[in-house]
């Protein structure tokens, strides 16, 4: 996949960000991740790269966050994102839970991770959705525990 330059390129430095993953989206071999990634980085799109707060790029365009999360949440602020994402708890919960699992053991996750992830999430919501509980509960998941461990020799 190409990937999109971290500057406008030459002609491009009009278009705000959202614009230019557009004309990106276009190829239909970029659109399929874009699509699922693209809302979660447009909400959090007033962050600048080291995480300092803006209201415009560069450029002096106003920065646009609105998006719809889930294919059903609409949001136009930081605090809409947020409230659409508690809206949907346990579904972004075992979500992460499976981006963490497949992180820390450097594969996707498969259908038999499934009952992992199920436990994962249920333990995090009975107490209270707490970031603490859900990282315990993937370092004590048996995908993660269960880890075959290589030797480099």
């Amino acid at each position: 996949m190409p990937p999109l330059g971290e500057k406008p390129s030459k002609g491009e430095e009009h278009l705000t960000l959202r614009e230019r993953l557009a004309m990106h989206r276009k190829r239909a071999d970029c659109r399929g991740c874009h699509d699922n990634i693209d809302p979660l980085g447009f909400a959090l799109e007033n962050f600048d790269a080291i995480g300092q707060w803006r209201e415009t790029y560069e450029n002096n365009r106003e920065v646009d966050i609105a998006g719809i999360l889930f294919r059903k949440h609409r949001f136009t602020s930081v605090v809409e994102f947020k409230d659409a994402i508690l809206a949907e708890k346990d579904r972004f919960v075992r979500g992460l839970a499976g981006h963490l699992i497949a992180f820390s053991l450097g594969r996707e996750t498969h259908p038999a991770d499934g009952p992992a992830l199920d436990h994962i999430m249920n333990q995090t919501a009975a107490d209270g959705y707490r970031l603490k509980t859900l990282i315990r509960e993937v370092i004590l998941s048996e995908p993660f525990r269960g880890k075959a461990i290589t030797s480099t020799e």
